[in-house]
């Protein structure tokens, strides 16, 4: 199960290959329906915030490192869970794609594959995000018999595994505030 939107961003985009790894508590944050918004739009009238609200989490973005000058400078970002002694990626990436930001959350309960509203949106996504990452996924064939085995559910944990094993060997530092 899973929750997918893709929204289209008027803000500029900064060609950046920066991953950003970020706690499941504010990946949650960022992936709810009003900080895709802001992240999204610069016009904080049209999306009808108020100034306080809408400059927190402006704020947010930028020391999170998402957005400098006003535009967007990231190119994925990713969940992680603590543990007691350790740090486990989570199933979830945000994905800047061009002027597209793909979000996928595969610890919500929103969408289940074999009824899924947007399912030829999340098979876009994943071909999006596949191709972008130079990551290679099982194609698919029948909608009808890849809802059924919950197949784009698969090539989600397949391909955000691809993904962190990409991004992990070039991880450099974590900035760590407190």
């Amino acid at each position: 199960m899973c929750d997918y939107r893709i929204i289209t961003t008027d803000r500029p985009v900064k060609d950046s290959g920066k991953a950003i790894i970020v706690s499941r508590e504010t990946f949650n944050k960022l992936t709810s329906d009003i900080y895709l918004k802001v992240m999204a739009s610069d016009d904080r009238e049209k999306l009808g915030l108020s100034k306080s609200y809408y400059y927190y989490i402006l704020d947010l973005m930028k020391k999170l490192g998402l957005i400098e000058d006003n535009a967007l400078a990231f190119k994925l970002i990713l969940p992680f869970v603590k543990g007691e002694k350790e740090l486990k990626f989570d199933d979830g990436i945000i994905y800047l794609n061009g002027k597209q930001i793909i979000s996928i959350d595969m610890s919500s309960s929103k969408y289940a594959c074999p009824t899924c509203p947007v399912f030829a949106e999340c098979v876009y996504g994943i071909k999006r995000i596949a191709m972008s990452m130079k990551i290679k996924t099982q194609s698919i064939g029948s909608e009808i018999e890849a809802r059924n085995e919950r197949l784009p559910s698969k090539l989600w944990y397949s391909l955000i595994r691809g993904i962190v094993a990409k991004v992990l060997p070039k991880l450099d530092s974590i900035n760590v505030y407190y």
